[in-house]
């Protein structure tokens, strides 16, 4: 999920592979799976280029309470019911760096739009989750306080619908719906604002942004596993998001991106034990 826009795929479509975790939490004690990603996505929050990326996918989890991943983040259901789950959560969000450089970047170039905006540094977000099941029905909400780099608030709010299929014994497992993230000023402000200095140094207009809707959009995801006893699984995922608001509005997007942000990837991972 630019490091920054891995980081955003990730933290935005965690549900991706979450969805048929979420169902196999049967088993007791240490889980851990290992494997790979080759998502596509904007180079940065607002680009209107995509670039290829290859990603681990680490997932670390301890019976049906703690779990641990780049896409999950590091939660702790505190409340663990049928139908109702909630508990402190934190997440990481991969600085940006106004070089355009990618850690995982597997091709295209790197992107001169930011040059003269200065870095993001990485953020660490502590907060808590709640999701609430209404049949195939999946009602989420999360909110985080950034304690490093945007030092923001952000909420993410979504709806999914659950089902799967069987397919000859293997089992493709599916979810699908619309979400919606709303920020504060510290955070919009860390990506988008643009003062006299940077203005002058990147050649966009100085602009003033302030927090609400983020943006809203929707996504898909899929889980395919051989069958039951396989270690092996193959997950999927498609999603759009507008960015509304002022990130939608600010200089950097209006001259040199695309508020409409376009993503989708393929991972495929082992369960060790």
């Amino acid at each position: 999920m630019r490091i920054s826009t891995v980081g955003l795929t990730l933290g935005m479509l965690c549900a991706s592979v979450g969805v048929a975790t979420a169902q196999e939490r049967d088993a007791s004690g240490w889980r851990l799976s290992v494997g790979a990603g080759a998502i596509v996505s904007p180079s940065y929050e607002g680009d209107d280029e995509v670039r290829l990326s290859i990603v681990p996918d680490i997932r670390v989890a301890y019976g049906d309470r703690f779990f641990a991943s780049v896409q999950e983040g590091i939660g702790y259901r505190a409340v663990l019911t049928p139908n109702l789950q909630a508990g402190p959560i934190a997440r990481v969000k991969f600085g940006r760096e106004e070089s355009g450089e990618q850690a995982f970047a597997l091709s295209g170039d790197d992107s001169a739009d930011l040059v003269g905006l200065g870095d993001v540094d990485t953020s660490l977000e502590l907060g808590g989750f709640v999701q609430y099941a209404l049949g195939p029905m999946l009602v989420e909400a999360e909110a985080r306080r950034g304690v490093s780099g945007h030092e923001g608030f952000v909420a993410d709010i979504g709806l999914r619908w659950r089902g799967q299929v069987a397919l000859d014994g293997s089992t493709l497992r599916y979810g699908l719906g619309p979400r919606v993230r709303l920020v504060d000023d510290d955070y919009v402000s860390a990506y988008f604002d643009v003062d006299l200095a940077q203005a002058a140094a990147s050649g966009l207009a100085v602009f003033d942004a302030d927090g609400g809707l983020y943006s809203f959009g929707a996504g898909a995801n899929a889980l395919w596993r051989p069958n039951g006893a396989s270690p092996w699984s193959i997950g999927a995922f498609a999603s759009m998001d507008q960015l509304s608001g002022d990130a939608g509005e600010s200089s950097l997007v209006k001259t040199r991106g695309d508020a409409t942000q376009v993503s989708g990837g393929v991972f495929f991972s082992r369960s060790l034990f």
